[in-house]
């Protein structure tokens, strides 16, 4: 159990979601600052015992200042913080390491990283879910021992698995929870879309992507490796049925086709890779579409 209080720096998707899953953990929020003040007040008063500071008092009364800011204000927001000896700055930034913090390590703070691996989504999404998003994330800590212990014992507090990942891992870290967060919301739109289409409802598409994607998930956590929950036709080794599935993309959208032809060879180089298709499948899945290719060339699709 952490005994650390806490102050959000940034009230953005991240911070918010973050102070009311560590106020719900009972980790005392205590201070919120933010670029725009207004955005701290709003923040502030949905948490109890919080309150609403300018940004170089945030660090003044509390024990850690999790900065919450964007990437590119890490460096500022650090600048101006006036960090007593022995407070923690630590940012939530999946790319960046604890260089960024220089200034507030220069004036006797202690500094680190701490990374949910989870999706939070902005504030023009629907409704936030009732469960904290940080329930069952792993925690990426960036940092020395002794405050590694102590961010760690905050992401145990979320509900988080924390684990020690060195600075030089981080992009490309970051690089691969990216590209799965931000390209499945992209793919699911494509079958959002559909299925809407087939089904005359925006509801029953949500459910049915959300729920898909939740099946997917679980099978994921349950396999050795990802590629050995792999479905679908290239899984199978089903080439007749990948070049059907690449003649309806190519009546979609040149989009939608570039993006199916992508996947499709990825996952055959995958399915081979773990030994759930033979070469020979393999070959006959990448002639069907090669074959596809030629065919969308004849039909003009740049």
């Amino acid at each position: 159990m952490s005994t650390e209080t806490v102050a959000i720096v940034g009230a953005g998707a991240v911070g918010t979601a973050l102070a009311h899953a560590l106020a719900a953990a009972g980790v005392p929020v205590t201070a919120v600052a933010s670029r725009r003040r207004a955005h701290a007040d709003a923040l502030a008063d949905r948490i109890a015992g919080a309150r609403a500071v300018a940004l170089n008092e945030a660090a003044r009364s509390v024990s850690v200042a999790l900065l919450t800011v964007s990437d590119s204000a890490i460096e500022g927001a650090c600048a101006a913080l006036d960090a007593p000896t022995g407070v923690l700055v630590a940012h939530v930034s999946g790319s960046r390491d604890v260089t960024a913090l220089e200034a507030a390590r220069t004036n006797g703070a202690d500094v680190g990283g701490m990374h949910p691996l989870a999706a939070v989504a902005r504030g023009n999404a629907p409704t936030p879910p009732p469960e904290s998003p940080f329930d069952g994330a792993v925690f990426a800590i960036e940092a020395d021992d002794a405050v590694a212990d102590r961010l760690s014992a905050i992401a145990t507090a979320l509900g988080g698995r924390p684990f020690r990942i060195a600075a030089g891992d981080k992009p490309l870290y970051h690089l691969g929870a990216s590209m799965l967060a931000a390209f499945a919301a992209g793919l699911a739109q494509i079958s959002w879309e559909q299925l809407r289409r087939a089904s005359g409802s925006d509801t029953v598409a949500s459910h049915g992507v959300a729920h898909l994607l939740r099946t997917v998930a679980g099978n994921i956590e349950r396999a050795p490796e990802p590629a050995a929950a792999l479905t679908g036709p290239a899984a199978r080794g089903d080439a007749t049925g990948v070049a059907r599935q690449a003649e309806a993309a190519r009546k979609l959208s040149p989009e939608a086709h570039g993006l199916y032809r992508a996947h499709a060879l990825h996952s055959v180089a995958l399915a081979q890779s773990a030994g759930v298709v033979t070469a020979e499948a393999a070959g006959q899945l990448r002639a069907a579409l090669r074959q596809d290719e030629t065919t969308a060339t004849r039909e003009g699709e740049t």
